[in-house]
Formats: C-alpha cells, structure tokens, sequence
C-alpha cells in the first residue's frame, strides 16, 4: 500500500518536471478558457440584440 502511494508521488513529480506536459496542460486551459469565454459573448450578445428588439417593437 506504501509503496503505491511513492510510486503514486514519484510519477506526479515527473509531470511537474517534464515542460511538454505542462505546456500541454496550459494549452488544454486556454482552449477551454477560449471556449467558455465565446459561450459568454454569444450568451450576452444573443441578449443584448433581443432586448433591443423587443425596444423596437414597442415603439
């Protein structure tokens, strides 16, 4: 049991040692980051539009 858990701490210690694999990561975030921010724009701007037709329509 001990010993899986060294093993467990020694690999995650490669990971954070290796540059590929954290650029790779940085990468993942910025790809959702990029995506959960343009979900946001539409969301807001899908809102924005519909309110100022509704403006529009009561005039």
């Amino acid at each position: 049991m001990n010993q899986t858990v060294i093993q467990k701490h020694a690999w995650n210690e490669d990971f954070w040692q290796n540059p590929w694999d954290q650029g790779g990561l940085i990468v993942i975030c910025v790809f959702i980051a990029t995506v959960l921010f343009l979900i946001l724009l539409a969301t807001v701007f899908g809102l924005v539009d519909q309110l100022e037709m509704d403006r529009c329509e009561e005039e």
